[in-house]
């Protein structure tokens, strides 16, 4: 697509999937947060430890609702779509902890780079929720 003012790319971008997913993790944040906080082993943790659980529960259950919508596209079925779920997610746990056990070095950049790639989702998808409401207002 190319024009005298607009020399872009399209933008694929669904604000409903987006306000779900984000409803979704933020939801299970709170709950795993709060069930976090009366845990015994919690007790003697930092509020700063707090805010990182918080966070990592939102970035691990965005994943969830990410991967899920996929499913869903991909299979168009919902039961079929948890279940292609779990099977994915199962691999990639199986996948990182087999690169892990072949080497340690390969397996902790391994790792590393599992969890950039976990923060980057909800940052990519916030920078296209604001691209698509600058353009469409």
């Amino acid at each position: 697509m190319s024009d005298e003012k607009n020399d872009g790319k399209i933008l694929i971008f669904n604000p409903t999937g987006f306000i779900i997913k984000m409803i979704f993790s933020i939801g299970m944040a709170v709950l795993l947060t709060s069930s976090y906080k009366g845990n015994e082993m919690a007790k003697d943790k930092s509020f700063l430890y707090l805010i990182f659980f918080a966070l990592w529960a939102f970035v691990v259950a965005y994943f969830a609702a990410s991967m899920f919508g996929f499913c869903l596209r991909a299979a168009g079925n919902y039961i079929i779509a948890v279940i292609l779920m779990v099977v994915l997610i199962a691999l990639l746990c199986a996948g990182v902890t087999w690169i892990g056990n072949k080497s340690e070095i390969i397996g902790n950049i391994a790792g590393i780079a599992l969890i950039l790639f976990l923060i980057w989702l909800p940052i990519n998808d916030v920078r296209k929720a604001i691209l698509y409401i600058k353009n469409t207002v």
